[in-house]
């Protein structure tokens, strides 16, 4: 399950969901649904602050368009999510862009720009 915080705060609905997406095993993904029985955690969803990207029990880009894969991608900071994005698309190999987007954000994430870096003395 694929759940997209677009807040600028970690939220706790059910699970830890950092900002941006986040990829949630079987178990999360009841964890959170559970969650979202409670008034308050509904209302993040209707305000649009957390939206599901993908409510299947596998996360993957195949089943969303290019575009909106895209938005996925760039939103995505966990490398193990992005490196199980990127076989996917390459085993289906049809979606270069995709692929292309993919590896921009995991060379972004390994080697950030020198003006992205935070220093601890700072």
């Amino acid at each position: 399950m694929l759940v997209q915080n677009l807040g600028e705060f970690v939220r706790h609905i059910g699970v830890r969901l950092i900002p941006g997406v986040n990829n949630l095993s079987l178990s999360e993904g009841q964890k959170f649904k559970k969650a979202l029985e409670h008034p308050l955690n509904k209302y993040l969803i209707d305000k649009g602050e957390i939206v599901i990207a993908q409510d299947d029990d596998f996360a993957s880009l195949a089943s969303l368009d290019a575009k909106k894969a895209i938005e996925l991608v760039n939103d995505t900071f966990e490398l193990a999510t992005l490196q199980k994005f990127r076989e996917e698309e390459a085993a289906k190999g049809n979606r270069k862009t995709v692929i292309e987007a993919i590896d921009k954000q995991i060379e972004s994430i390994k080697n950030p720009p020198e003006d992205k870096i935070v220093k601890p003395e700072e």
